[in-house]
Formats: C-alpha cells, structure tokens, sequence
C-alpha cells in the first residue's frame, strides 16, 4: 500500500508519526510519500517539502509565503498525476489542507481521509461545505466533535486524543534530571513559547523576561526552556535557563508551574498535571480578524474542553510581563489555588478519553 500523507505543523508531525508507526504494524510493506517533519521521516516518509516553511500561522503571515504554497501545490498535484497513491491521509492543517482536497478530487479519485479535524466549530463554519464535498472520512480527536460532525450529516469517527499514546508518564524521566541537573524538590517554571518559528520569535523574549522576574520573587526556582526540534534558536538565552530540545514534553511533565503559548501544548500541559498560564501575541492585523472571526469563548484547547477558564489566558495586549508573573507566582506560592485548579485539571483529563486513538484511526483507515 501507498499512502500519501501530510502534516504542516510540529504536533500534526508528532501525531502522524505515531499513526504511520500503527499502520507500519499492521501492513510491513507500506511506504508513505508527502510531507512532515522529522518524527514521521523516522517512520519512512519521503518528504517533498522543508517543515519549517510549512509552520505558518497568521494571515498576513500566510500571505508572505503564498509563493511558496502554490508552488507546493503544484508539486504535489503532478506528483499524483505520476504516483497515484492508494489513499490520502491529512493531518489537521486546514488552510492548506482543505484547498488541496478540492484539487486532488478534480484529478482523482483516491479516498481522501482527514486526521484531526480543523476547528471549525470555532470559526470558518463555510468549509464544512469543502469537508462535505471533497472528504471521504474525517477522523477526530476530541467527542464533542464527532457529535458536531454527525450534525452536519457527515462521516466521522471518533479516535480520542494521539497524545495520550506518545505521552508516557515519568519515561525517561531519570535520564533528563540527571542530564541537566533538575532538581524534583525545586519549583520548576517550563516555558513552552510555541511549535513554530514566528511563536518563537513572537513570545521567546516576553516569556525569559517574566520567568526572570518570577525568580526574583523565587530564588530557588528552575527554568526550563522547552524546544521543539525542529525549531532554531536565533538568539542566546538567559545563563539561568536550561533548554530542552531533545525531549521538550518531558520538560512540561516535570513542571511545577508553566508558561505556555496556546495550542496543543495548554492540553498537553493539563493532561501531565501541569497548571499553566496560557499566553499568545501575534500581529496586529491578524488579531483583529481573529476576533472578529472567533466564535469560541477561550483561546486554549484545555479551556473550550473544560467550558471554563481554568487556565488564565493573556492575549495580546494582556500577555506582559507583570501579568504572567504574577499568575505565576500564584501558582507556586498559593498551595489552595493550586490545590483548586488541579481539581479543574483532573476533569479535563477525564474528557480527554483513553489511549489507543493511533491504533484506532489506523484501523478506520484500513478500513475505508
């Protein structure tokens, strides 16, 4: 079998990994063309395209490399002409993702399977038309999705969450106390900037400075700079940070407190245990249209799951260096608030569902 997958962001790489592993399993003889990034080039991906310049989030973001995406585009649609695939599996990634649906259904017929639903129950309603139209399967993460699909009258299934099989709680742990001296009867502060280049560089510096600030107040606190491997440093940092790029997650799991920005690490941060603060700038441009374009009332996953803040979120103008200091410090130094919010967080968790999705939405695809 032949399948042609693609992910367009660090967790979209990390959770198609896991699934190219589970259906390797189950048919030896597979191989998989498309793109990701290093975790499913492990697995055996022939990958056409550089990850890091599929890692855009914005709008005018997007615009400043459109030239690079429809030339991608391209690519991929006389790849098809000369290498038709057996089935298509998309990973999340919609902006791109979607478009590229609509043109791969003009040429060919090939199954079409989308793993981890776009969130568009929380804006751009319209493209559950293009689902609809050009989606043989859609395969979710999260139940209340599969519930919105089945409203709309289209085929889903419900997998649960892939993290939930990659996350294995206090693996390794050993080695990575050891490794940078981290020590477990210490406050630990994690700083999870974000998956993809421009979070990096947008939040990188206000999160040193507020983690610089909170040891102030805590001496005796540990800072851990948590890095995706695919993402380069431009800049030195603080000799008070250690960084962590050959296994960020772990430096989530170990964390008393963290700052992190929004998206698939404020779920992960909850189902390890680990109270956050949920922080997210962007242009000025792009977070007008977003908010005139949002129609969920919380930014981060582990908020919209729980239908309550829970984890404070700071957004634009919010996100300053006293306010993330000071939930921070609440965080640490408060032991009832903290006692509170991880009762909060063990009914996230139990939303959340049970492992298995990888091997689940494996069996869906071998099914269609």
């Amino acid at each position: 079998m032949n399948i042609f997958i693609l992910a367009g962001e660090p967790s979209g790489d990390e959770y198609g990994a896991k699934l190219m592993e589970q259906l390797k399993k189950n048919n030896p003889k597979i191989t998989f063309n498309g793109i990701g990034g290093s975790l499913m080039s492990e697995q055996g991906l022939n990958s056409m395209a550089p990850f890091q310049k599929m890692s855009v989030m914005g709008f005018a973001e997007v615009i400043k490399s459109l030239f690079f995406f429809i030339n991608l585009e391209k690519k991929i649609l006389t790849f098809f002409k000369k290498n038709k695939p057996d089935k298509i599996i998309l990973i999340d990634y919609p902006g791109f993702n979607l478009r590229l649906s609509k043109k791969i259904k003009s040429q060919t017929n090939v199954p079409i399977i989308y793993y981890i639903s776009p969130q568009i129950w929380a804006w751009k309603e319209n493209r559950i038309k293009t689902i609809k139209k050009y989606v043989d399967e859609m395969i979710v993460i999260f139940e209340f999705e599969k519930n919105w699909y089945k409203s709309k009258k289209i085929n889903v299934n419900y997998g649960g969450h892939p993290f939930l099989d990659i996350w294995q709680p206090n693996q390794n742990l050993d080695s990575l106390l050891l490794n940078h001296r981290i020590d477990l009867d210490q406050p630990i502060l994690t700083l999870f900037p974000g998956s993809r280049q421009q979070e990096i560089d947008k939040h990188l510096h206000l999160f040193v400075k507020a983690a610089l600030k909170i040891k102030k107040t805590i001496p005796n606190l540990q800072i851990l700079l948590g890095l995706h491997s695919d993402v380069q440093l431009k800049q030195s940092v603080n000799q008070h940070i250690t960084i962590i790029n050959d296994e960020p997650l772990k430096a989530l799991e170990v964390a008393t407190a963290a700052i992190v920005s929004s998206g698939t690490a404020t779920l992960q941060a909850a189902i390890m245990n680990t109270p956050a603060v949920v922080v997210y700038k962007m242009n000025k441009i792009s977070w007008w249209l977003t908010k005139k374009l949002v129609q969920v009332n919380f930014a981060s996953m582990a908020n919209i799951i729980a239908e309550k803040l829970v984890f404070p979120e700071l957004l634009q103008n919010d996100a300053t260096e006293n306010n993330i200091s000071n939930h921070i410090i609440k965080i640490i130094n408060e032991p009832e608030h903290r006692k509170k919010l991880m009762a909060e967080i063990k009914i996230i968790q139990e939303k959340v569902g049970e492992p298995g999705a990888s091997k689940r939405a494996a069996q869906y695809i071998e099914s269609v």
